[in-house]
């Protein structure tokens, strides 16, 4: 390659609506699906593994892909635009991801790049209908998706309504039996059946679902579903627990299942099992993140001095490697954080134990020996 400095603003509009062809050369690791069904889940092509439910999966952005060429791997990060996705898969530096895209377009010298800004001067009223063209689907999109939450949610129960019976009964199995606490039918209620589609739009059927309200400086962002049987039985899917999607506008990152008060001291877990499982044996009102992404990017309401994160134990270790880091951060912020473990080893062939393990192998003699003190509003 030559040591011309490229234009980046040319090679960036010449680049706009040819990116899958750039990435699927310049990152041949990316399976397909990555690019025939633009927002689903693949292993990721620098470390070779991960799906979804694992918590540890790769995607090009279904909105703007096209266009930007941007991605994100969930335990790598996320990367707005093409340049900064073959950076990292590459190693390059900005430069040489710079020079490679411009390759690919066949821009190899300062006359090609006089002749590409040329062409990108014609175009521009093309590329300004593919863009409206992609926001004016978007808004579709989001229309689409706030009816779908408001309709999912206004049809919902409380967990002590008659009909939520295979709710309670999930949680008993779990040794949970807050579920008739004030408040929180706010946050996490019941559907009596919610349709199930799996990675490749295959429809699995309705099923009973617990819905939980995900928020984001307390603004609804989304819903979180865990889909069930009758006899209160995890859901034979591929999937069972789902975040549906939401606008475009909103953002998850930040945010969690807030199930209580906000005071100075709070207390935090990835699931809403796990987070239940923590009340019923300490009475304290533990925020469920959903995950351990959404755990190490929390984001606290102002006035919170202290955390307790119930992080859970993975063989992976990713659960405590959420915690650590979310623990780094909020000690830059000025805000104490405790991080809890299981006091329980990982089963042969088992992935990990929760907080919630503890409360079925142990029950609340497995948690720490302290009492939910009164506390002041954050």
């Amino acid at each position: 390659m030559s040591n011309y400095n490229f234009d980046a603003k040319v090679v960036r509009e010449a680049a706009a609506g040819k990116w899958e062809r750039i990435i699927q050369a310049l990152i041949p690791d990316i399976p397909d699906k990555a690019f025939t069904k633009l927002g689903s889940h693949v292993a990721c092509p620098v470390h070779h593994r991960g799906s979804k439910k694992r918590g540890d999966g790769f995607k090009l952005f279904k909105k703007d892909f096209h266009v930007s060429g941007g991605g994100m791997c969930n335990s790598c990060g996320a990367y707005p635009d093409g340049f900064s996705l073959i950076m990292w898969a590459r190693n390059f530096t900005f430069a040489e991801a710079l020079q490679a895209v411009a390759y690919e377009l066949g821009i190899r010298s300062k006359d090609d790049e006089r002749v590409q800004a040329a062409v990108n001067r014609v175009n521009d009223s093309e590329r300004a209908a593919m863009l409206k063209a992609i926001d004016d689907k978007q808004a579709e999109d989001d229309a689409r998706a706030r009816e779908k939450l408001k309709c999912l949610w206004r049809e919902s129960i409380p967990l002590t309504h008659p009909d939520a019976e295979p709710a309670r009964l999930y949680l008993k199995g779990r040794k949970i039996l807050c579920w008739d606490r004030p408040g929180l039918e706010t946050v996490i209620r019941f559907h009596r059946s919610v349709k199930s589609w799996n990675e490749n739009l295959e429809f699995e059927g309705d099923f009973p679902t617990i819905l939980c309200l995900v928020t984001n400086a307390g603004v609804p962002v989304t819903i979180h579903r865990i889909y069930l049987t009758e006899k209160g039985e995890k859901a034979p899917i591929e999937s069972v627990k789902k975040m549906c999607a939401y606008p475009s506008n909103r953002t998850v990152t930040g945010g969690g299942i807030i199930t209580g008060p906000w005071t100075e001291v709070i207390d935090l877990a990835e699931g809403p099992e796990t987070s239940l499982a923590i009340e019923m044996a300490t009475g304290l009102k533990c925020f469920p993140m959903v995950n351990a992404t959404l755990l190490e990017s929390f984001v606290p309401h102002a006035g919170v001095k202290a955390i307790r994160v119930w992080a859970d134990k993975d063989r992976s270790g990713r659960g405590e490697e959420a915690a650590k880091k979310l623990k780094v951060r909020m000690w830059n912020l000025g805000i104490q954080v405790a991080i809890m473990l299981p006091p329980l080893s990982i089963p042969e062939g088992e992935k990990g134990v929760d907080w919630n393990d503890v409360l079925v192998e142990l029950g609340m003699l497995g948690f720490p020996r302290q009492q939910p003190r009164k506390q002041r509003a954050a």
